[in-house]
């Protein structure tokens, strides 16, 4: 029989084994500045006190031109990388595609109770769209999220991607997509349209850049070095944003 003093533990154990799925976020990760060092080894520091599944990039892998710093990867944790490919990227795709096994810059990943649908934002053919459409419609998953490198929304100096959010949109609410992660902008953003939260996560190593023009879907600024760490069950899905001193920024929660 459990001692009294062991219960807390005991529930604590229980809480976070119903988290089967933690899958880590960075965007804009792969330049040499001085917060690059520190984000991978806060996310090291996550891994080693609860083990981390994977790790989901969302594109501008290596600066300036896409070219694979190894020495980049070997800071990061011990975990399988699936890569969105942003626009840094385009001049070294194919060595990329062959660094990351994966055939093709857009594709999907199941991770039991989550299917990521990894889009190319740099070249959104209706040849693409198509895929997505089947895709979308075939997956039985709990939590489908879309992960790319341009966002739909932001407030940052790019600003959202127009013509994507008009191609996308659509297909996000048709199929009940909760939840599309970005990079692109150098900072932080929580926003939330039609019902969908765009989390543009774009402070994994490059420099940070401020806010231009507030968008009215936002809801959480914040200009700071960053990753993420999704956490799913079949009833919820779990977002928390960190900082390089693993103190938590942001956090969303999503339920059925």
């Amino acid at each position: 029989m459990f001692g009294m003093h062991k219960l807390p533990w005991l529930l604590l154990f229980c809480f976070l084994s119903a988290f089967a799925q933690r899958l880590a976020v960075i965007g804009d990760w792969g330049a040499e500045s001085p917060h690059r060092p520190l984000i991978a080894g806060a996310m090291n520091e996550q891994h080693r006190q609860n083990p981390l599944e994977a790790l989901l990039t969302v594109g501008d892998n290596f600066y300036p031109s896409g070219e694979p710093i190894l020495r980049y990867l070997e800071d990061l944790p011990p975990v399988r990388i699936y890569p969105a490919f942003g626009n840094h990227d385009v001049p070294a795709l194919g060595k990329q595609l062959e660094l990351f096994r994966v055939e093709r810059p857009y594709y999907t990943v199941r991770l039991e109770n989550i299917e990521v649908f990894v889009l190319y934002s740099e070249d959104f053919s209706q040849a693409q769209r198509r895929w997505l459409e089947a895709a979308l419609r075939a997956s039985r998953a709990p939590w489908k999220i879309v992960a790319l490198h341009r966002p739909l929304y932001s407030s940052g100096l790019h600003g959202g991607a127009r013509s994507l959010r008009q191609t996308l949109e659509p297909l996000l609410t048709q199929y009940r997509v909760p939840l599309v992660l970005a990079g692109h902008e150098h900072n932080y953003e929580r926003l939330e349209a039609k019902g969908i939260i765009h989390i543009v996560t774009g402070g994994g190593g490059a420099w940070l850049r401020s806010f231009v023009s507030v968008r009215p879907q936002s809801k959480v600024r914040l200009k700071s070095p960053h990753y993420l760490v999704l956490e799913a069950t079949a009833e919820q899905l779990r977002v928390v944003a960190y900082n390089e001193k693993n103190t938590t920024i942001d956090r969303v929660e999503i339920k059925k």
